[in-house]
């Protein structure tokens, strides 16, 4: 999809640099990627304190599939 957008120059080359490509679309659609993951993440992040996890279920879990395998 084609979409009109002004960024500055420095900002492109920058991520340009970053992403070791010439290819402006591809470094831009890289650092919008990285840009959600980084704050999906973040909300994820800040879950862990609301959420708790019985961890020795957990681990019995991952073993019993394990040993399915």
């Amino acid at each position: 999809m084609r979409t009109t957008i002004n960024i500055s120059e420095n900002i492109i080359k920058e991520a340009e640099a970053l992403y070791g490509t010439k290819n402006r679309s591809k470094a831009i659609e890289n650092a919008i990627e990285d840009a959600i993951r980084f704050r999906k993440l973040k909300e994820f992040m800040q879950l862990k304190s609301k959420i708790s996890f019985d961890e020795k279920e957990i681990k019995s879990l991952r073993e019993k599939e394990l040993s399915e395998k």
